[in-house]
């Protein structure tokens, strides 16, 4: 029938294993979290802690911190668009989602690192933490994808 969706064999309804979703689900939880601290709360001291950003530097970084909070939701809000995908048999749109959100995520939060490296955090190693949350649950969710 035109514009219906073509029928997916009930073995393929929800393809991707459940530690992958759990993994995806829990990297788009922590990026959206952290899009009000960074868009809306940075001026908050316990932000400005969370987010190991000095109150002397909130200003300069704002200009950032905005659009970098927005980017963050729309990944963490594209990790559960995927999974939702899978889940309603729209496997191959739903993986595309996972994987490219979950890869940018990896790949954007280990910047963090990088910037940690280069001196650009208040004390090294501040960034340890933040990088660990913003990674490690989006590799896994990769990682598990094929088992």
């Amino acid at each position: 029938m035109r514009g219906s969706r073509p029928l997916v064999p009930a073995s393929y309804i929800s393809s991707m294993n459940a530690v992958s979703q759990l993994f995806a689900i829990l990297a788009a939880l922590i990026y959206i979290a952290v899009f009000p601290l960074e868009s809306f709360f940075l001026k908050h001291p316990a932000a400005q802690s969370f987010l190991s950003t000095p109150a002397q530097n909130v200003p300069a970084v704002m200009m950032w911190a905005i659009p970098t909070g927005f980017r963050n939701l729309l990944i963490g809000l594209g990790v559960l668009a995927g999974v939702i995908a899978v889940n309603l048999g729209y496997v191959v749109v739903g993986y595309t989602l996972v994987v490219y959100c979950c890869a940018n995520m990896v790949l954007s939060g280990s910047t963090m690192a990088l910037a940690d490296w280069l001196g650009h955090y208040p004390k090294k190693g501040d960034s340890i933490p933040s990088t660990l949350g913003s990674v490690v649950p989006a590799l896994l969710a990769l990682i598990a994808l094929p088992f």
